[in-house]
């Protein structure tokens, strides 16, 4: 604010009215002592539709202070010394988000972030990590979700069917919920391993939907035992909201999963070990 702003709002009629009406009635009801008091420097009420008045603590009680910009610019504050702070709308953030003047802070229409800090001659750029897009890896203790060799170990699965003996059967998907693991997963960590094929090979692990073409492990020959790292989104089917698909193609397989990662947006959504 300028000098000359500070005088007009200094003559300001209305602000001195104001002002006369307060130390009349602190006088009346307290005397000459407190009337003193009255006219010394000290919290500024700043009242609906008044002036807020720079360099004093302004206090608006309940009443809501807003504050806007002219059309689409950015609203900014600066102290003496410092870099300005920008509050841009997310209409004037692109294209040219990396060329944003430093100390500007805007949160675009996907709900994300951005802040560009430093000095204009030598400036950070950085998006804040929110839950609307970034994940967190909570480590789990080491947990056994699937084992088709063991009826108990069995008891995640909600859908599709195995053979005689337990074991997937090709091209028929069996889906698994971790429900009772995890609220709403993105994504689970752990190890995969087949044990017990008839042939050759291939088991697919995913989330939810159409099968990827992609694979998880493959094998070329009947009794041998392979394990591979698993890392895959979380799906939803029907009810479940954290659930995994698995199939197998060519030849009869056991399949055992083992968990020790869980990604969520927050901790909280962990219902097993270090998360809980």
């Amino acid at each position: 604010m300028t000098r000359a702003s500070q005088q007009d709002n200094d003559h300001d009629p209305k602000r001195r009215r104001l002002l006369r009406r307060a130390a009349t009635a602190a006088a009346t009801t307290a005397g000459a002592g407190v009337a003193a008091a009255v006219g010394m420097p000290g919290v500024a009420q700043a009242a609906p539709g008044e002036n807020l008045i720079m360099g004093t603590t302004n206090d608006a009680g309940v009443a809501t202070t807003t504050l806007t910009s002219s059309a689409g610019s950015a609203l900014s504050a600066q102290a003496a010394g410092g870099v300005p702070l920008r509050l841009v709308p997310s209409s004037g953030l692109y294209p040219n988000v990396l060329d944003s003047e430093a100390g500007t802070l805007a949160v675009d229409d996907q709900g994300d972030l951005f802040i560009r800090a430093g000095t204009d001659a030598n400036p950070t750029n950085g998006w804040a990590w929110t839950s609307e897009w970034a994940t967190t890896s909570v480590a789990v203790p080491p947990t056994r979700i699937l084992d088709t060799r063991d009826a108990n170990l069995r008891r995640n699965i909600v859908s599709g069917s195995l053979d005689s003996l337990g074991r997937l059967q090709p091209g028929v998907p069996i889906v698994l919920a971790l429900d009772r693991y995890v609220r709403d997963g993105y994504a689970i960590k752990g190890n995969v391993t087949v044990v017990g094929m008839t042939g050759a090979g291939v088991l697919t692990v995913w989330g939810s939907g159409t099968k990827p073409t992609a694979s998880t492990v493959n094998w070329a020959t009947a009794g041998t035992i392979l394990s591979n790292f698993l890392f895959t989104e979380l799906g939803a089917v029907g009810a479940y909201r954290s659930v995994l698909t698995l199939q197998a193609t060519s030849s009869p397989t056991h399949a055992i999963v083992d968990m020790t990662s869980l990604l969520v947006g927050h901790p909280s959504q962990v219902l097993l070990g270090g998360g809980a």
